[in-house]
């Protein structure tokens, strides 16, 4: 029994430093700092988050950052959105002394849209 409550957090901890997936489809969602093209249309506001004070220390800076936009990339998806604008960017670091610093938390706000293939961005 001990071993296997062991076995159970060392799988929860690992889980909790990688990178949020995406789901299928939501790879190929676009996202941009630039303004969408005037034919799109707008499906709603999306955000995406991941990272906290606890698995900070043992999660990449890369994996926080990766993680919320896929978060954010998934609600897009669900939208049946093509195209994300960022509008918001927040990103929370380490700095107290037993800290080894970076970033601990990232939340992404953005505004979906479905473009037609040929326009995503503006011109």
């Amino acid at each position: 029994m001990y071993k296997l409550s062991i076995s159970g957090l060392i799988i929860v901890f690992l889980a909790a430093c990688a990178a949020k997936p995406t789901n299928l489809g939501a790879e190929r969602i676009f996202v941009s700092n630039e303004k969408p093209a005037p034919d799109c249309i707008f499906m709603g506001e999306v955000q995406g988050s991941q990272g906290n004070f606890w698995t900070a220390e043992f999660t990449s800076d890369r994996n926080i950052l990766t993680g919320a936009r896929n978060e954010m990339r998934n609600q897009a998806l669900s939208l049946g959105a093509n195209y994300v604008m960022m509008e918001t960017q927040s990103h929370s670091h380490n700095t107290a002394g037993f800290s080894l610093g970076g970033t601990y938390a990232s939340v992404i706000i953005g505004n979906a849209y479905r473009c037609p293939s040929q326009s995503q961005g503006s011109l």
